[in-house]
């Protein structure tokens, strides 16, 4: 297949809608986790000095992949502030020419701020079931489609049953052309660093919170998209989170990541 000199997005375009999850069930289900760190033993060694923690280093070590929810609502408040903190408006900024400039929780290549976050609600305390959209400069979340959501999701999560008990799904989908219209091929790296960048935010402020999340990569791109009503290829959900209080006890698989 020929790319488009013409096209920025045409090359980015082809690997997302190619690099659905690879379809090898063994690769998903094995273990043990395999690790590796590199060190240069000939180079000259400093150990780093002990530290207090500070509160981020708090938070990032208090956080943990968790395979198993419980079943119990999470409140509208704890949705609000996960939200602000992953994605929210920091507040505006005014140039000289009389513009104005909507900072937010995450650095943006360009300021182009590309994501959108879809919540796939389940139990939230004052939201009906469905499919929600945090419209963050409006300070609110827009019901899109009501009505139960799980038995679609069911074939569309790779980790489906870790998270079947999960209160919300946190989908981040990105309108790819916001960002790479100003940066053409390579914005469609950019438009992946700024989901991490929102992702790490919500685990942080999931782990402040005593909550549990699962970051997760293994979805039905095609199916998901369909499901929360996007337009592919010009927007599609890029990475996912599920965020509730974790299930203790001997049913409960153990924890990793």
């Amino acid at each position: 297949m020929s790319i488009p000199a013409d096209d920025p997005t045409a090359l980015s375009r082809l690997f997302h809608l190619n690099s659905e999850p690879w379809m090898n069930e063994a690769a998903y289900r094995a273990g043990p986790y395999l690790q590796q760190f590199r060190s240069h033993p000939g180079a000259p060694r400093l150990p780093l000095p002990p530290t207090d923690p500070g509160g981020v280093e708090a938070l990032a070590m208090a956080r943990r992949s968790t395979r198993a929810y419980r079943p119990e609502p999470l409140p509208l408040a704890m949705l609000a502030r996960l939200l602000r903190a992953g994605y929210g408006v920091s507040g505006p900024e005014r140039f000289d020419s009389g513009g104005r400039f909507l900072r937010r929780s995450v650095p943006s290549a360009g300021g182009t701020y590309p994501l959108e976050i879809y919540a796939l609600v389940a139990r939230v305390q004052g939201l009906a079931p469905g499919i929600h959209h945090y419209d963050a400069d409006g300070e609110a979340i827009e019901a899109l489609r009501p009505g139960p959501w799980q038995q679609a999701a069911e074939d569309i999560f790779y980790t489906w049953p870790f998270v079947a008990q999960a209160p919300v799904i946190l989908c981040l989908a990105a309108i790819f052309g916001r960002t790479q219209r100003k940066y053409g091929p390579r914005g469609y790296r950019y438009v992946l660093l700024e989901a991490g960048h929102v992702a790490q935010n919500l685990c942080l402020a999931a782990a402040e919170l005593g909550l549990a999340s699962l970051c997760m990569g293994g979805f039905r791109d095609a199916r998901l998209n369909a499901l929360i009503g996007l337009r592919p290829p010009e927007e599609g959900v890029v990475y996912t989170l599920a965020i509730g209080e974790a299930a203790t006890g001997p049913e409960a698989p153990p924890a990793a990541g």
